[in-house]
């Protein structure tokens, strides 16, 4: 069956979206100018969304691991021991993933889990599960963070250090920001 030789309502949208014309310097209040290719969020989700794909899962892939699995196994590194509960509210990974990323670093013996007896908070929760790496689990830590260090380290040169220090601010400014509601209404 021949293809259809339609335009597509979506074409474009890309070179829209990096478009040289920057619609954000002279912003009203409203944002009634903007389109949904102009959205700060969707510029934010977008680069994290390509740097996910075509950065961090290229090499975590050398690693036998998904970049959820790699959030998870870093973080508990950083963090240990730590409580399951407290790892998933910082982290920003989505408490079901997190769950099922952890079965699947648990059952390869990366992550080791214990449970707090008697720590429950309220009627019906259960009791608080505290993480830990594994000597196996650390091991490949050690080996997968050098060539995540490289690859972060490499995105961040391809702007200046005036660049990176004032996107570091902005970052940290809008995430502070996103938090207060007050700001944002």
């Amino acid at each position: 069956m021949a293809r259809s030789k339609r335009k597509s309502p979506l074409r474009g949208w890309r070179s829209a979206a990096v478009s040289s014309v920057n619609p954000w310097v002279d912003v009203d209040r409203s944002g009634q100018t903007l389109h949904i290719g102009q959205f700060i969020t969707f510029h934010l989700i977008r680069l994290a969304n390509a740097a996910k794909a075509n950065v961090t899962r290229k090499y975590l892939a050398d690693f036998g691991l998904s970049v959820p699995e790699w959030r998870l196994l870093a973080m508990t590194v950083r963090f240990q021991p730590v409580r399951f509960s407290e790892l998933v509210a910082n982290s920003s990974i989505d408490k079901g993933q997190a769950s099922r990323t952890l079965q699947v670093l648990t059952r390869r013996g990366l992550i080791a889990t214990r449970t707090l007896a008697g720590g429950a908070r309220r009627p019906g929760d259960g009791a608080p599960v505290i993480l830990t790496v594994t000597p196996k689990g650390r091991k490949l830590y050690s080996t997968a963070l050098p060539v995540a260090q490289r690859n972060q380290a490499r995105l961040l040169h391809l702007l200046t250090r005036e660049e990176r220090k004032a996107l570091y601010v902005i970052l940290n400014k809008l995430y502070a920001a996103v938090g207060d509601l007050d700001v944002l209404t």
